[in-house]
C-alpha cells in the first residue's frame, strides 16, 4: 500500500514537471467597462459600451505549490461615458468616447497542474496610462451648455488609473489560455466627485 501512495504521488509530481515553469505569450479580448459616477458634474452619467484590448504576458510558475505570477503589458482601447447635451434638453442622450491605455496588470495566479489543463484564480493589481484625450464632455456641445448655464466649465479627467482584480481561467495543453476578470477601479478620474471605473474583461492567450 504504501508504495502504491509512492508511485501515485510521484505521477502527480511529474504532472506539475509538465507545466513551463517561464513562459511567454500573446493575448487579446474584450472588455466592458461600468462606470460608478458620484459627482457634482450635471449630466454625467453611465454609458457602458465594450472596448478591446491585446498586448504579451511572461508566466513565472512554481512547481508543486501551484503558485505563479504573470505581468502583462496591454493595449486598452476603452469607451468613456458622459452626457451629450443638446439645446432641448429632450433630445440629450448618453454618449461616449473612447481613449486609448497602456495597463500593465500583475496576476499573482494559484492554480492545480493536471498535465493537460491548469485550472486557476488570480488577483491582479493594475496600473493604466491613457495616451489620447480622456474628456468627460464632448467640447463643441458642452461649451454651448455653459453658455446656457446648464453645466459648469468641462473637466478633463485624470490620464492615470489603477486598481484591483479577481478572475479564474485555465491553461490548456500549456500552450492556449482562456482568462476572466473584474476589476475595481479604485482612483478618482475627476476632481469633482467620484468617477471610478469598473470592468469585465474576457481574454485568449498563446503560450509560445
Amino acid at each position: 500500500m504504501k508504495k502504491i501512495f509512492i508511485i501515485v504521488a510521484l505521477m502527480g509530481l511529474g504532472a506539475t514537471a509538465q507545466a513551463k515553469t517561464i513562459a511567454f505569450g500573446a493575448k487579446g479580448g474584450i472588455n466592458m467597462p461600468q462606470f460608478d459616477i458620484s459627482t457634482d458634474l450635471k449630466g454625467l452619467e453611465s454609458n457602458p459600451d465594450l472596448g478591446f484590448h491585446f498586448g504579451f504576458f511572461g508566466q513565472v510558475n512554481i512547481p508543486v505549490i501551484g503558485l505563479g505570477i504573470q505581468p502583462e503589458l496591454l493595449y486598452l482601447n476603452q469607451p468613456i461615458s458622459y452626457f451629450d447635451y443638446a439645446e432641448d434638453d429632450k433630445a440629450s442622450k448618453p454618449a461616449s468616447k473612447r481613449a486609448s491605455y497602456l495597463e500593465v496588470p500583475i496576476n499573482i495566479t494559484w492554480g492545480i497542474d493536471l498535465k493537460v489543463v491548469r485550472p486557476f484564480i488570480a488577483v491582479t493589481p493594475y496600473l493604466r496610462y491613457a495616451f489620447s484625450d480622456v474628456e468627460t464632455y464632448a467640447d463643441k456641445v458642452v461649451q454651448e451648455a455653459v453658455k446656457a448655464g446648464k453645466v459648469p466649465e468641462p473637466e478633463y479627467m485624470s490620464s492615470f488609473d489603477y486598481g484591483i482584480g479577481v478572475g479564474a481561467g485555465i491553461d490548456l495543453f500549456s500552450k492556449v489560455q482562456l482568462m476572466g476578470r473584474y476589476s475595481w477601479g479604485l482612483s478618482d478620474l475627476v476632481k469633482t466627485g467620484n468617477y471610478k471605473v469598473k470592468s469585465i474583461t474576457v481574454s485568449l492567450g498563446y503560450i509560445f
